[in-house]
């Protein structure tokens, strides 16, 4: 117990809890580690890729309808900009989820870099009097067992999430970025068509009145038998509009005659 306590221990001695009594309780690796584990966010790393995928995804699904919905409908219209509402509430959600990700990564490497270290500083009291500690060799080789089979396997999860994640708010940003002229591009596309298919409408209602009204006589002709007589005689027995070329056009022209064409 005496000689840990002068931090030397070297020698052939087997291990004692007592070679580490000069660093403070909290602040020795293998404690700060069993701290690690025990709370809530950062014990997510130790569940295995399934249960901290799961639960990423969980608190993806939280953050987005409570915070990311919210505050993207507070710029963007979801029925005028659907496209763009979902991007930003996607990609503010992510970047969220992403410095979580980012915090427990941080935790973990900190205690494994403290783990994997032969040397490591404390701190007595407080940071004005900071201290070295050289690990004796039995703690050296226990911390660094600790930190090759269980942090480094967390840590290096933690790293390919990073850049899953990062790889994925780049690409939602980039779509952001992009949603404004392929959202316009369609709109514009759909209304082009969509008004296109009105004026044609339009106008072959408009041809189709026209001539049923140039082929019907007036009301005034049809009960008037003398009228009816005098506008048959004028127009020679043949349909009024042959005299008009526009009308004369929008009916047909089916029952004028050669010289009726040549009327300018």
């Amino acid at each position: 117990m005496n000689g840990g306590t002068n931090g030397s221990g070297l020698g052939g001695r087997s291990w004692d809890p007592g070679l580490e009594i000069e660093v403070p309780f909290e602040q020795r690796p293998v404690n700060e580690y069993s701290s690690l584990k025990d709370e809530t966010l950062y014990s997510w790393a130790e569940l295995g890729p399934g249960g901290f995928f799961l639960r990423l995804g969980g608190l993806w699904l939280v953050t987005f309808t409570v915070l990311g919905v919210p505050i993207a409908a507070a710029s963007f219209n979801p029925s005028k900009d659907p496209l763009r509402f979902l991007l930003a509430a996607s990609s503010g959600t992510l970047f969220i989820v992403a410095l979580i990700v980012l915090r427990i990564y941080l935790g973990w490497s900190y205690v494994g870099d403290r783990l994997l270290s032969a040397v490591i500083p404390y701190e007595e009291t407080g940071w004005y009097d900071g201290q070295m500690w050289v690990k004796p060799p039995e703690i050296l080789a226990r911390d660094r067992l600790l930190g090759s089979y269980k942090v480094k396997p967390v840590i290096k999860m933690l790293k390919q999430t990073l850049v899953g994640t990062g790889a994925l708010l780049v690409a939602a940003v980039t779509l952001f970025i992009f949603a404004t002229p392929v959202e316009d591009f369609i709109r514009d596309t759909f209304t082009t068509k969509e008004n296109s298919l009105s004026s044609t409408s339009t106008n072959s209602t408009k041809l189709a009145l026209r001539k049923e009204e140039l082929l019907s006589l007036p009301l005034e002709v049809k009960e008037d038998d003398d009228l009816a007589q005098a506008a048959a005689e004028a127009a020679n027995g043949r349909p009024v509009y042959c005299r008009d070329r526009y009308y004369r056009a929008l009916a047909g022209g089916q029952y004028c005659k050669w010289e009726d064409l040549l009327i300018k």
